[in-house]
């Protein structure tokens, strides 16, 4: 009896065994890499990372200190100079120059760059890891971005890299995932760069990414590569091979949010990773607020990082005004709770369940400066949007909504009563935004495996396959004559070329000698 009872548990632990293995579940050694100086990126990571403990993964983050907050089964290593830095930047007034001002965008881009790199690899913690023998990483995950110092990691413990892009898409990224495409070129910095589709507007944006490319050849890398040099002791060369050694790219993107893309097989769109976490807890208030709104809710967020008290004094009483003589309710996401003048239809909240929000029947806009989180939530929930948008990546973000039909943009420099009265009612009146809004959040939903398990499989595809560059196209790897097919292109050139010249040539031959002809005819005549 026991001895049948034994041989039970053991076929059924190695079938349980043999199915872990099957499912790709085998414990690795991860290292992640993540300096985000803000909280959105992390909202994206943080499952992803969770889920990795989960399945028995031996995770190693190193993050700002405070961010995130810990992951249970993950070790995490705090770089304080990171968060050190974002406090200088803003006391010395230096971050509002990255929203109105490309060159010293740029400039001050570089310096963030090199220090962040230099930051990590000199933290005391991170030394420690790396002097620690007995460390071991099976794989490195980090944002395909200028960051290349941190490259050295990879070369260091004989790792796999992967990429995870929690943010936009831009041409720098292109390269690094082996995925160049120069006719959708995005640019790193959006001021400057024109959303038109005129011929000018193209040589203008082409004029953009080479100044961008300029930079990042002759100011960023040159950087970068002082301090892979520096920690590491590598060759220049060797910095050049590993920024091919992207296998998997992970991006907080979808196709269904605007731009179409062509991506060679190595990019994976995860995008709405970050909701499968579970939705914030709604007040019984607030939900009470928005079951008895007879003539639906209008949500307004301007997501994490802007502050209502910081808004122009003329924009927030404009809003207020708005509202006031709306017959809708209104959420406000605002810190600033008791605001003068608010009418009673107004709802202020200083921590908005937003999702809970979103998804609530009675929703029937919502009015967002245009962040990639708020734009993902907005369109899995089938909400139509109205945007106000401010900086970096949100004009972007809704420019692809307000294209595919469920978003509106408003210039909030131009911005009045007027025009923001009639663009919400218009909204709510016209069906054609609830409509678009609800089929475009179909195509956002209707995938085979969800987000979080699509990165989930993709990453432990890439830990059992050391070697993905079948996956990516390297444009070192093809003569870049063989990559835009310009032999064909010149083969073309000539033969037509040739024909062309050889055809003006037997025209004006013809054209001469019956020239001379007509001109011996005449002869007799005038010496006549």
């Amino acid at each position: 009896m026991r001895l049948g009872f034994s041989l039970l548990v053991l076929s059924l632990w190695l079938f349980l065994h043999q199915d872990l293995r099957q499912d790709g579940a085998e414990a690795a050694n991860i290292l992640g890499v993540f300096p985000y100086r803000h909280i959105s990126p992390f909202l994206v990571m943080q499952p992803f990372v969770r889920t990795l403990a989960k399945r028995g993964h031996n995770v190693t983050l190193i993050t700002p200190k405070g961010m995130p907050n810990d992951i249970e089964g993950v070790r995490h290593i705090r770089v304080a100079k990171l968060n050190k830095r974002l406090t200088e930047m803003i006391k010395s007034n230096q971050v509002f120059e990255l929203i109105y001002n490309k060159w010293s965008e740029n400039s001050l881009k570089a310096g963030m760059l090199f220090n962040a790199s230099h930051d990590i690899l000199s933290d005391p913690g991170v030394q420690r890891m790396l002097q620690d023998r007995s460390e071991r990483f099976d794989l490195i995950i980090m944002e395909p971005t200028n960051l290349d110092a941190l490259l050295g990691l990879v070369e260091y413990y004989n790792a796999t890299l992967m990429g995870f892009s929690s943010g936009r898409w831009n041409w720098n990224s292109e390269e690094l995932a082996g995925n160049p495409a120069p006719t959708v070129y995005e640019p790193i910095s959006p001021i400057g760069y024109s959303l038109d589709t005129t011929f000018l507007s193209r040589v203008h944006n082409w004029i953009h990414i080479m100044e961008e490319k300029l930079l990042e050849h002759l100011v960023i890398r040159p950087a970068q590569l002082r301090i892979f040099q520096k920690f590491f002791g590598y060759s220049s060369q060797k910095l050049e091979e590993l920024r091919t050694k992207f296998s998997v790219v992970l991006i907080n993107s979808h196709y269904s949010m605007g731009k179409i893309r062509a991506n060679v097989p190595n990019i994976i769109e995860v995008g709405g990773l970050h909701l499968s976490e579970p939705m914030e807890p709604c007040t019984e208030d607030l939900q009470r607020f928005m079951d008895e709104a007879e003539h639906g809710v209008i949500y307004l967020s301007m997501g994490n990082d802007v502050l209502v008290r910081f808004l122009p004094e003329n924009l927030q009483q404009l809003l207020l005004k708005t509202f006031a003589k709306l017959k809708q309710r209104f959420i406000w996401k605002s810190e600033l709770l008791n605001m003068p003048n608010k009418s009673e239809n107004i709802f202020v909240i200083e921590k908005a369940p937003q999702r809970h929000i979103l998804e609530h029947p009675n929703i029937r806009l919502f009015i967002t400066n245009g962040g990639q989180l708020s734009v993902i939530e907005a369109l899995h929930s089938g909400v139509p949007i109205l945007g106000l948008p401010m900086f970096f990546d949100q004009f972007r973000n809704l420019r692809w909504g307000h294209l595919s039909g469920m978003v509106e943009v408003l210039d909030i420099n131009t911005l009045n009563e007027d025009i923001l009265t009639a663009t919400i009612q218009e909204m709510l009146v016209s069906p054609k935004y609830a409509l678009r809004s609800k089929e475009m959040s179909k195509f956002f939903q209707d995938r085979p495996m969800s987000p979080l398990d699509t990165a989930i499989w993709w990453t432990e595809y890439a830990l059992r396959n050391k070697n993905l560059n079948r996956m990516r196209l390297n444009t070192e790897d093809i003569p870049l004559i063989q990559y835009y097919k310009l032999d064909t292109i010149l083969t073309f050139v000539f033969r037509f070329g040739l024909v062309a010249v050889s055809v003006i040539f037997l025209v004006y031959s013809l054209f001469k000698r019956n020239r001379r002809a007509r001109g011996r005819r005449l002869q007799p005549s005038i010496t006549g």
